[in-house]
């Protein structure tokens, strides 16, 4: 039975008609633009391609774009396979109070033994937006998975990356994913924005930037196998042209991604490097091997809620049965109590005194305003114990914080929450900053625990690099 692959991209639609397995079989590749994605552009370009070539309804893998997913790879313990799944799902979730289909693939063991895992999640609500589509079109998912997971399978299906340490480009609209692939096996990889026209000199700055980042997270994880070639896809020869000089300065050969020997020839001469993400999902590994699918794990997902609506229900059915039948004792005693209602009267004639009302009113104003010191001091007391856990934000650590820099770079205070410990300034520097170098020394300050970049901009000669840390609180440090 064929497969249908539907990949959505922030330009485009593609779609890849063929047997799936461990050498694929490609039939058709269709592609239609999508102007800017957004589930109306992607529902209206599917359309047209299955009406235009009455494409299956049936056994279609959906690639959701990289913007709808979460990624992360994650190292565990060695544990059954559900056990691994429910660490997945609870490490990938968004929020305490959101849930996500996530799932995940098995990279290998590091050298302690323990688990690397390539995880992916979709948040509950945004799947359901992608399903509702697909059932709008009347197409029928087999599974839904993203592109990441089919970049994986394609690494592992090409020969001539066995034992090689290389960096792959691929381009997809107006953004390019670096992946490092260290002795045949995937290390790392970054999505990141296209700023400048593809071929020309800023584009050719901006991709050997890129490669530079990459090549020094490589070096400074130390974790072996000399870097030796850049591979690009998706993006033309001509326009990449400008990129060569740049990249091979830092010591690299640069060619186009091989061709993968285990795909049969594609339809009308077309390269697999300008199909990714869409006929590399073809690829099918053994079944001893994982396949990371989305919608099996948003299926489980539903019918958890179901099953826990259920739940509900037999809980809450006996406490309505027992409120029923306090109510009928209830009115009996209120009938037999009908005696009193004459006492009851008199007590009402005394809370309806003027004189007593307005007593009791200048008791309560009293005891809201003390409600209202009580908790102002409490607040004090939070704030106080909050700041104590956290080194104080003096010259002293600012001087720190700038000594990572170095004094190429200078770095602007921009804000500080106090009840957090959230730290956010400006690295500025004329010249470029190395951020993966930059973030690392400041990690090995042992002033953060958390360090993120928050943007990259560059003005009238100056580079700034936004950034927002989390001070590192007494009890973590000790």
């Amino acid at each position: 039975m064929n497969t249908t692959v539907l990949a959505l991209q922030e330009e485009q639609v593609l779609v890849a008609v063929g047997k799936s397995g461990a050498q694929p079989s490609v039939q058709v590749l269709y592609s239609a633009p999508a102007h800017g994605g957004g589930m109306e552009n992607w529902e209206k370009a599917i359309g047209a391609l299955w009406q235009q070539h009455r494409l299956p309804t049936r056994g279609i893998t959906l690639v959701l774009p990289d913007e709808a997913v979460a990624t992360k790879t994650i190292t565990a313990p060695s544990m059954p396979e559900n056990k691994l799944e429910e660490l997945v799902r609870h490490e990938m979730r968004p929020r305490e109070d959101q849930l996500a289909a996530a799932d995940y693939v098995p990279l290998g063991t590091d050298a302690e033994g323990r688990q690397q895992l390539f995880c992916a999640a979709c948040r509950k609500e945004t799947m359901e937006e992608y399903l509702a589509m697909t059932d709008r079109l009347g197409l029928h998912l087999e599974n839904v998975t993203v592109t990441m997971a089919g970049r994986l399978k394609l690494l592992h299906a090409m020969q001539s990356m066995q034992g090689k340490t290389c960096i792959w480009l691929c381009f997809e609209g107006s953004s390019v994913l670096s992946l490092l692939v260290e002795n045949g096996e995937y290390r790392y990889s970054s999505r990141s924005r296209i700023f400048s026209e593809p071929g020309t000199v800023d584009f050719g700055t901006e991709m050997t930037r890129d490669v530079s980042g990459t090549m020094q997270f490589h070096t400074a994880s130390r974790s072996g196998g000399t870097l030796t070639d850049v591979y690009y896809a998706g993006c033309s020869d001509d326009d990449f042209e400008v990129c060569l000089a740049g990249i091979r300065g830092l010591g690299l050969e640069v060619s186009r991604l091989p061709e993968c020997r285990a795909f049969r020839a594609l339809p009308n001469g077309e390269r697999l490097n300008d199909w990714l993400g869409c006929a590399e999902a073809l690829i099918r590994v053994l079944r001893a091997n994982k396949e990371l699918d989305l919608l099996r794990s948003y299926r489980r997902l539903s019918r958890g809620s179901k099953k826990q609506t259920g739940l509900l229900h037999s809980f809450y059915t006996p406490i309505a049965v027992c409120l029923v039948v306090c109510a009928a004792v209830w009115c009996v005693f209120l009938r037999m109590n009908s005696s009193l209602s004459h006492r009851t009267d008199d007590i009402n004639d005394w809370l309806n005194d003027p004189t007593v009302i307005e007593q009791y009113n200048e008791s309560a104003e009293k005891q809201q305003r003390n409600d209202s010191l009580v908790q102002g001091l409490q607040q004090v007391r939070n704030l106080t114990d909050a700041l104590a856990t956290y080194p104080q934000v003096d010259s002293t650590l600012m001087s720190k914080i700038g000594a990572a820099g170095g004094a190429q770079v200078s770095m602007v205070l921009t804000g500080y929450d106090a009840a957090t410990g959230a730290l956010q300034f400006d690295a500025q520097s004329g010249s470029v900053i190395d951020i993966p170098s930059y973030v690392l020394k400041l990690q090995k300050t042992d002033l953060f625990r958390k360090v993120d970049y928050t943007g990259y901009t560059y003005e009238d000669g100056v580079y700034v690099l936004s950034l927002n840390c989390i001070l590192l609180g007494e009890e973590a440090a000790e």
